[in-house]
């Protein structure tokens, strides 16, 4: 029953919230600064707690376009007590403990949205069963996300649009 999975990540979702505790979660503001075009700097991300078993974590923030999809910015390698990236130098290869990878565009670190029209705009937040990916930061960006999906615990995603003028 296929349709069952998601009812009940939905309940054991609320029943977290209602304990108190918060769920495996990740948040971007529709109103940070990094969305702006040309932004030198990353966005800002909050994350909720690992589930148990996981010994590392990872976040990829993505954008998709009509025909295009882009991987703006990959951090793996990142410690279980992370609970938050802070905006920083968009071209640093090392955050908040983790690695970043190379993105879609081939450049190290995170690259804005700066196409005219409409983005979706993803951020994929993982749980990873190893403590390390076991490759160095600069590394191209779909062969740590491959890596990253070999070692995934659990994924959740937050989403919003953003349309550039």
């Amino acid at each position: 029953m296929p349709t069952l999975k998601p009812l009940l990540l939905a309940l054991l979702s609320l029943s977290a919230a209602r304990a108190g505790k918060v769920p495996f979660s990740v948040t971007l503001s529709p109103h940070d600064p990094a969305l702006a075009c040309h932004s030198a700097s990353t966005p800002v991300l909050t994350f909720g707690p690992p589930p148990p078993g996981t010994h590392s974590l990872a976040v990829l923030f993505w954008d998709q376009r009509p025909n295009q999809l882009s991987g703006r910015w990959l951090v793996f390698d990142l410690p279980l007590k992370t609970t938050r990236l802070d905006t920083q130098d968009a071209s640093r290869l090392q955050v908040g403990g983790g690695k970043v990878a190379l993105n879609d565009a081939g450049q190290p670190g995170y690259t804005a949205l700066c196409a005219r029209g409409r983005h979706d705009i993803y951020v994929d937040f993982y749980a990873l069963d190893v403590p390390s990916l076991g490759v160095p930061a600069g590394t191209p960006l779909r062969k740590v996300h491959t890596l990253i999906h070999q070692h995934k615990l659990r994924e959740v995603k937050a989403h919003l649009v953003r349309v550039m003028p």
